[in-house]
C-alpha cells in the first residue's frame, strides 16, 4: 500500500511555478502540498519529496559555513515539514500537559491559553507570524471567532495550509483563515496595512531570527495602538552556562536540528519588545509554571520524544525513540532499493539529533520552548 501511495505522490508532485512572494529563491520547487493529513500519505510525501538541500543546510552549520537566517529557515522547512506532519500532525509546537490529558488536547489548550491572554474575540483581525501549516491558526480562529492571517516564509507550508483548509474546514470557518507567503520582518505594507491589526502572535517561530527587535518592531507597525502581542519563545534559561561545554553542545544540537542560527537568553525577547515600542504585561516560563500548577501530575513537555518506546497508540510509537529509530531504518531501506532519492535518511538524522538535544536541554532545564510574553503596543 505504501509503495502505491508513494507512486501516486511522486506522480502528482508538480508545484505551480508562480513567483516567490516572500523573496526566497526556490519556492519549495517540486514539492506538492496535496493529500490528506493521514500518516500514510504524510509518510509517502516525505519519501517522495527530494531532500537534496540537506547537504547545503548542513554545511551552513559547519565551522566555515554561513548562516543566513531567512534562507536557513526556508531550507529547513522544505526539509522538515513532511517529517513534522508525519510525527507531530499539524500543530508544530510543544505545550504544558498534565496526566490524563492527551498530547493533542494539551497542544490545543496551549493555543487557547494564548487566545485568552490576547483577549481575542469575533471581529478581531489577528496575525499569526510564522504559522507553519496553519494548525494553531485554524484552532484559534474557531475558538475565538477572530479573523486570522498567517504568514510563513516557506511556500510549501502555504500550499499545505490551503489544501487542509479546503479539505477539512467549513466554508464559514475558512473565511476567517488566511495564509500569506511572506517574511514576518517585512509585513507592512506587503502583508498588512499600517496599524490594521488588533493582535499578533508567534508560536515558537520568532527564534528563527536572533535579532528579536527587528521581528517585534515590524509587528508593531502592523498593530493598532494598544494592540496586543503574545509570543512563545525558544530561549536558554537562567540555568544555562555558556562556559559549560556540555551546555554549549546541547545548544548547538538544538540549533542545528531546528533551523536556528542562535538561541538567545530568556531576557533577550523582553528587552527587544521594550526596544520595539511595547509595554510588557506579563511573562513567565510555562515549564516552571506547569510544575507548580500540576505538581506530581505534571507531564514534561519533552515526554513524547524522550521516552524509549510506547505501543499505546501509533502516534505515541512514532514519537518515541524506538519509533524514531524505526523510521530511520525504513528510510535507509527505501533508499537502498531505489524508491526514493538520497537525502531523506540524512534529514531524518538531523531532526533526530535535534530531538535528542531538546530532551537533554529540557531535562537539564537549560532550555525552554515556552517562555511566554504578553505585551501591548504603546
Amino acid at each position: 500500500m505504501l509503495v502505491l501511495v508513494l507512486q501516486q505522490c511522486v506522480t502528482s508532485a508538480s508545484e505551480e511555478n508562480d513567483s516567490c512572494a516572500a523573496g526566497s529563491g526556490k519556492c519549495s520547487e517540486g514539492m506538492s502540498g496535496e493529500g490528506s493529513t493521514g500518516w500514510w500519505t504524510r509518510l509517502a510525501s516525505l519519501l517522495s519529496h527530494k531532500k537534496s538541500d540537506i547537504g547545503s543546510y548542513t554545511s551552513r552549520f559547519s565551522d566555515n559555513g554561513t548562516l543566513e537566517e531567512r534562507s536557513t529557515t526556508d531550507e529547513y522547512y522544505d526539509l522538515a515539514t513532511d517529517f513534522y506532519e508525519y510525527g507531530w500532525g499539524s500543530l508544530f509546537h510543544f505545550g504544558s500537559r498534565y496526566e490524563g490529558e492527551t498530547r493533542i488536547e494539551s497542544l490545543v489548550r496551549h493555543e487557547h491559553f494564548l487566545a485568552s491572554k490576547l483577549g481575542l474575540k469575533a471581529g478581531d483581525k489577528v496575525g499569526d507570524l510564522g504559522m507553519g501549516i496553519g494548525g494553531p491558526l485554524r484552532n484559534i480562529a474557531k475558538f475565538s471567532g477572530a479573523t486570522v492571517t498567517g504568514v510563513t516564509l516557506n511556500k510549501f507550508q502555504i500550499t499545505r495550509a490551503n489544501s487542509i483548509t479546503q479539505k477539512y474546514e467549513s466554508a464559514a470557518a475558512a473565511k476567517r483563515m488566511n495564509y500569506v507567503h511572506g517574511d514576518f520582518t517585512n509585513l507592512v505594507p506587503k502583508v498588512f496595512a499600517p496599524e490594521s491589526l488588533d493582535a499578533v502572535y508567534y508560536i515558537e517561530s520568532a527564534c528563527h531570527i536572533s535579532n528579536r527587535t527587528e521581528v517585534f518592531a515590524e509587528s508593531a507597525r502592523a498593530l493598532k495602538k494598544g494592540g496586543k502581542l503574545f509570543t512563545y519563545e525558544w530561549v536558554m534559561t537562567k540555568d544555562f552556562d555558556p562556559k559549560n561545554e556540555e551546555h554549549m553542545a546541547i545548544k548547538k544540537g538544538v540549533e542545528y536540528g531546528n533551523g536556528i542560527e542562535n538561541l538567545i537568553s530568556w531576557t533577550g525577547p523582553i528587552e527587544s519588545l521594550k526596544a520595539a515600542g511595547y509595554k510588557i504585561i506579563e511573562h513567565g516560563d510555562l515549564v516552571e509554571l506547569a510544575e507548580e500548577w500540576y505538581g506530581s501530575h505534571n507531564v514534561p513537555w519533552y515526554f513524547d520524544i524522550g521516552r524509549e518506546w510506547s505501543f499505546l497508540s501509533f502516534e505515541a510509537f512514532k514519537l518515541s525513540v524506538f519509533g524514531q529509530n524505526t523510521l530511520k531504518y525504513v528510510l535507509k531501506f527505501v533508499e537502498a532499493v531505489g524508491l526514493v532519492a538520497e537525502g531523506a535518511s540524512q534529514t531524518e538524522y538531523m531532526l533526530r539529533q535535534g530531538a535528542a538535544n531538546l530532551v537533554l536541554g529540557g531535562k537539564k532545564k537549560i532550555f525552554t520552548p515556552m517562555y511566554y510574553i504578553v505585551a501591548e503596543k504603546i
